[in-house]
């Protein structure tokens, strides 16, 4: 079974990344988390073999009559930095629609941002992939990452 986190709230994109996971590795159970709240607790079911996780996510899930979530632009380094305290290997992708990714308070485009990330925050992350529904660019990224999954050397 590869097990992986997806803290996503759009629930087409969650689909989009859903599907090509499962093309990819028929093995795959996927847990999805659409808040920061429920990715934090979500994280206590891990370890995961892979986090994919969205920069842009709100506080909290949307509860009717509840009011409106917080939307938070950096919300998925939260994420990052709540595996990376807990000591784990999760293998984690961050899957973002901007360009460009907040990171200590500056602005990185996303090509550079996992290895700012690495440098500026200590989090281990593998790859920060733009996201276009209308582009299969996103697609052959995270297929490959899949499809090399055991020569990174995280649990496989």
């Amino acid at each position: 079974m590869f097990r992986v986190l997806l803290v996503e709230d759009d629930s087409f994109k969650a689909k989009s990344i859903q599907d090509l996971l499962s093309s990819v590795r028929s093995d795959s159970q996927v847990v999805v988390a659409s808040s920061l709240v429920e990715g934090i607790e979500r994280l206590g079911d891990g370890p995961y073999d892979l986090a994919i996780v969205d920069m842009a996510i709100p506080s909290h899930p949307t509860v009717s009559g509840g009011g409106a979530p917080m939307s938070l632009l950096s919300g998925g380094l939260d994420i990052l930095l709540e595996i990376d305290a807990l000591g784990r290997g999760d293998l984690c992708v961050v899957v973002t629609q901007y360009p460009e990714i907040e990171i200590a308070g500056r602005f990185f485009p996303v090509e550079e941002a996992s290895e700012q990330i690495r440098e500026l925050l200590g989090c281990d992350v593998l790859e920060c992939i733009e996201y276009s529904e209308g582009c299969n660019r996103w697609k052959q990224k995270l297929k490959g990452l899949l499809e090399n999954y055991e020569d990174f050397g995280f649990r496989g």
